[in-house]
């Protein structure tokens, strides 16, 4: 198969891998390639899935996957046709936090499906969401500290709701990120992508099941 999927590990405060973000690469770009956000969600899902629950534990170890959602993948309720044990969805950033989107979160979270936001921005627009989410991720390289400090004095204490700092690249930010209290943690200080080709992991999969 020409697709392939990237993963990067999350860790937990006891630098424990909790599950892995997975990203679509194409050829033999390490970036993400020039394609619609719904396309490359599509792309990683119909991987994932294709040989069934033994391609999703081989790609991610047996933890969580973490997938990108584009507003219109999200709308277009592409999330149902997977199982929401495996799955966690990521809310891309720039997805419109209009009613609609609200209760398409609000149906997804009755079905069981975990919710991250990433990058959150903590705007007034944003903030009705935040009971919706389990998982809310803050960009260390589109934020202020200041911004950060402020976001999880606010919302530390809230119940089920866990604290994602991403784009951690060096030992100083990881070192302020647990100071502030954060529950998880992502980025090229903890571990970089790793490149994952999918045909691989088939071939992988019929050395075990043979």
């Amino acid at each position: 198969m020409s697709s392939n999927i990237a993963r990067q590990a999350i860790f937990n405060r006891q630098n424990q891998r909790i599950g892995y973000e997975l990203l679509f690469r194409d050829g033999r770009c390490d970036t993400f390639p020039l394609v619609a956000a719904e396309y490359a969600t599509e792309i990683v899902l119909n991987d994932l899935f294709v040989s069934g629950k033994t391609a999703v534990r081989t790609v991610s170890d047996g933890q969580p996957c973490f997938v990108n959602f584009s507003y219109q993948s999200l709308i277009n309720g592409t999330a149902l046709n997977y199982p929401p044990k495996d799955l966690v969805i990521e809310v891309l950033e720039n997805c419109v936090p209009d009613t609609v989107l609200f209760d398409v979160l609000v149906d997804l979270k009755s079905r069981g499906y975990r919710i991250a936001f990433d990058d959150f921005n903590p705007c007034d627009a944003w903030r009705p969401f935040l009971p919706l989410a389990d998982i809310v991720k803050i960009d260390f390289r589109a934020l202020s500290r200041e911004t950060i400090s402020r976001f999880v004095l606010a919302y530390k204490s809230a119940p089920e709701l866990l604290l994602l700092a991403e784009k951690i690249e060096t030992a100083e930010e990881l070192l302020f990120a647990r100071k502030l209290g954060f529950d998880l943690f992502q980025g090229y200080q903890l571990s970089k992508p790793e490149r994952i080709p999918f045909s691989g992991v088939i071939e992988h999969i019929a050395e075990h099941v043979a």
